[in-house]
């Protein structure tokens, strides 16, 4: 029996099901069957377009967080924080950071703007530290950036904000210090989108 499932999938119970449904009964409720599936098919239609056009808004109206975070557990409690008041865009190291960030707004780049960067500090590829220089120093970019990190010496907070970092948070974190210093920074930066 190699190759043969004992126990079938959904699909196909769901399949033979309508087989032997559709099979012994009237040609009337075959019809009735028929509109059904069409109207069933029809709502899943409406509910992808419903979706795009949700996330289509979502990313024109909410403040767009960027999140420079190689820490999976970090990034899964952050974004589960965020995501209903702000879009999550995430990457995992300095250098894919850095190439998106030269890319915004460009042809070719799906993101328009960034709001607030969120930058830990321990990241492979680019320290935090040389990220935050390179996009305030060199780029001149005009976006907030709170560094996020478990480095709590007054040196690295200094080392931050001589980098350009506007804000320093200390992990472990309480929700709503993060909550608090992203829509304090992610506020004033649309303000000045604004003007």
């Amino acid at each position: 029996m190699e190759g043969n499932n004992q126990y079938p999938g959904e699909i196909e119970i769901i399949k033979k099901a309508d087989t032997i449904i559709i099979d012994n009964i009237s040609d009337s409720d075959k019809t009735v069957i028929n509109i059904l599936r069409d109207q069933v098919s029809q709502l899943k239609a409406t509910n992808a377009s419903l979706n795009v056009k949700l996330q289509t808004l979502r990313e024109k109206h909410l403040p767009n967080i960027f999140l420079v975070e190689d820490d999976y557990d970090t990034t899964q409690l952050i974004t589960e924080t965020l995501q209903d008041d702000y879009n999550i865009i995430d990457v995992g190291n300095g250098i894919e950071a850095l190439s998106i960030l030269r890319k915004i707004g460009k042809v070719g780049s799906d993101i328009e703007r960034i709001d607030t960067i969120l930058l830990d500090i321990n990241l492979p590829g680019m320290s935090g530290f040389a990220l935050c220089h390179e996009i305030k120093k060199k780029m001149r970019l005009n976006i907030p950036i709170i560094v996020c990190t478990g480095r709590n010496t007054k040196s690295d907070v200094m080392k931050a904000v001589s980098a350009g970092a506007e804000d320093y948070i200390i992990k472990p974190f309480q929700e709503k210090t993060l909550v608090s210093k992203v829509g304090k920074w992610s506020k004033t930066r649309r303000k000045l989108a604004v003007r």
